[in-house]
């Protein structure tokens, strides 16, 4: 089946021009419909849709501007490019003010305009599944993947919403397990260049020696047991994303060697003297302090700074505990699936265990205490009693009781607040989970004890 030919719409009231202009479509087979009318052009544009519409400017009945703002009425999106023998910058302004695409001057070359039409076609494509995709992110809990409804998630998915669509480089840190080359593969898979390869490599799992060869590929007898040519990483993702994982345990002379790549989109393999060109977004990632080994000598400056165009930190769990339930929910039903179970989820007592328990390992050990309960469950409902972070503390209240001496319930439940807070460092919001209240609740009663100086 022959691939739908792009619909174009040609405005200009000189003959001879809209003859050449169909001439030329037909031969690269373009479905090009031509008018001498604006006017004419505008009515079937209400009826029918186009890829393009191409328009003169200086015409009888209707100008350029004025179709220009009548097809902007209608759709805000479909590319249109002007054109005039009246060049001039002022026309070009106002023409991009009306919501042109582009410009050229008459007389124009075909091959010329060609580009500029492939160009707009190929942007109003991008927009087009840019707009499909955010539509398909579903709810506001599950974006690009990742569930979080917390104010620290909604930030990291609207970053990664701006971010996506150009392809600078980025730095993502966080702890071990919050989902790093998952913001990665978000930052890829929403881009322009999601349809290319995405290649992620551990820096850490790979000796100096063996990453250089790995990233740049070598040429055949470079060294003792290359019997062949090997294409690099770099090369074979070209034109999509490199993903580096763990970059803090990159050599300087790896790092050096990897930021002249970056700089000049170029490299040479390994025993090789040829350049070679290549267009790839690098993406590292690392759960160490980037800026500290910076400042200790650790890793090199020139390359921490040319990777970190954008920082993106992940949040660990502990700061976004209220996702949770929404994450354990998501698991239990991936699980259900993969081990073909018919588990319901926690009861209740369970799930405030989990949402209460330090995971160090972040969303990743979440996800496996959920597999493994999933998989070991004698029932619909599944039973947690793991150890909780409230476990590692004494949480006798301080006010000890005697026969001959009485507090009020004001003062023990104050008490026993102060107490908790102590315990959580001032974390009001993991406070309020362990209280059983909600946070302004909390705040209400620190106001009213009055020692809301005396926790944080």
């Amino acid at each position: 089946m022959s691939a739908k030919k792009s619909r174009i719409l040609f405005v200009d009231d000189d003959v001879v021009t809209c003859r050449v202009m169909q001439r030329n479509c037909d031969n690269v087979q373009y479905a090009c419909t031509v008018f001498q009318d604006a006017r004419a052009c505008l009515s079937l544009f209400e009826k029918e849709s186009a890829d393009i519409i191409i328009t003169d400017l200086r015409m009888p009945h209707m100008n350029g501007f004025e179709f220009l703002s009548k097809i902007r009425e209608i759709d805000q999106e479909v590319p249109v490019l002007v054109m005039t023998g009246y060049s001039s910058v002022e026309n070009a302004v106002e023409a991009m003010k009306r919501g042109a695409s582009d410009f050229i001057k008459k007389p124009f070359d075909f091959a010329e305009l060609r580009i500029l039409i492939e160009r707009a076609l190929k942007n109003a494509k991008l927009r087009t599944e840019n707009k499909l995709l955010k539509r398909q992110l579903g709810s506001k809990r599950n974006r690009f993947g990742m569930i979080g409804d917390t104010p620290v998630m909604k930030t990291l998915f609207n970053t990664i919403e701006k971010v996506a669509e150009v392809s600078c480089s980025v730095i993502i840190t966080g702890e071990t397990g919050t989902g790093k080359e998952l913001v990665a593969r978000a930052l890829h898979n929403f881009s322009p260049r999601k349809d290319a390869p995405f290649i992620a490599v551990d820096c850490g799992a790979l000796t100096t020696t063996l990453l250089e060869s790995e990233l740049f590929g070598h040429e055949k007898g470079a060294f003792t047991g290359a019997v062949q040519r090997k294409y690099g990483l770099i090369e074979q993702a070209d034109g999509g994303t490199l993903f580096l994982d763990e970059i803090c345990n990159i050599s300087d002379a790896m790092q050096m060697k990897l930021m002249r790549a970056i700089e000049e989109n170029c490299l040479t393999r390994v025993g090789g003297s040829t350049p070679i060109s290549f267009d790839v977004r690098f993406i590292a990632a690392s759960n160490r302090d980037l800026e500290k080994m910076v400042e200790q000598g650790e890793l090199r400056q020139d390359f921490y700074h040319r990777l970190n165009v954008v920082n993106f930190n992940v949040p660990p769990l502990s700061e976004r505990a209220q996702d949770i339930p929404a994450l354990v929910d998501k698991f239990v039903e991936e699980f259900n699936l993969r081990y073909n179970r018919r588990v319901q989820g926690f009861d209740s007592v369970s799930l405030q265990r989990l949402c209460a328990a330090r995971w160090r390992g972040n969303v990743r050990e979440l996800r496996n205490t959920v597999e493994r309960c999933v998989i070991l469950a004698e029932g619909p409902v599944l039973h947690w009693e793991g150890k909780t972070e409230m476990d590692s503390f004494d949480f006798d209240v301080p006010v000890k009781f005697s026969d001959d001496e009485f507090y009020s319930l004001n003062r023990l439940e104050q008490e026993y607040i102060n107490h908790v807070l102590k315990c959580f460092k001032g974390k009001k919001t993991k406070a309020a989970e362990i209280l059983g209240i909600d946070k302004t609740t909390l705040w209400r009663k620190l106001r009213r004890y009055e020692n809301d100086t005396e926790v944080l």
